[in-house]
């Protein structure tokens, strides 16, 4: 699932491929797989009973292929508006991916520590 929506993502952003163009592909690889890395360690989490999810919005959702749909919509939806930013502020969408890969990955290591 994850693939395919970093293949639809990266789809979406076809033209020449520069340094700076480069480092922000990287920057939506890294977050898309920050967003995976949390909907897996939140589902091993939910499914061991350990733990309960934080978000209100995804929390109503107890059935994991819908939860797993909807959660990485949503991050599919924030790396088309960071796709979108970047037309016009390139620095930006770049830091906020890599914020957002770094905000994520901290969560799905504290799913994992929260799940053994």
């Amino acid at each position: 699932m994850t693939r395919c929506l970093l293949v639809v993502v990266l789809l979406l952003v076809p033209r020449a491929v520069h340094a700076e163009d480069r480092l922000f592909r990287v920057s939506m690889v890294a977050a898309m797989a920050a967003h995976g890395a949390d909907l897996g360690s939140t589902e091993f989490c939910l499914g061991s009973g350990r733990c309960t999810e934080s978000n209100p919005f995804l929390a109503r959702f107890d059935q994991p292929a819908v939860f797993g749909a909807v959660k990485m919509s949503i991050a599919a939806a924030q790396l088309w508006g960071m796709a979108k930013l970047h037309e016009t502020h390139p620095k930006w969408a770049t830091a906020i991916n890599f914020g957002t890969a770094a905000v994520f990955t901290g969560i799905a290591i504290r799913n994992t520590r929260v799940s053994r």
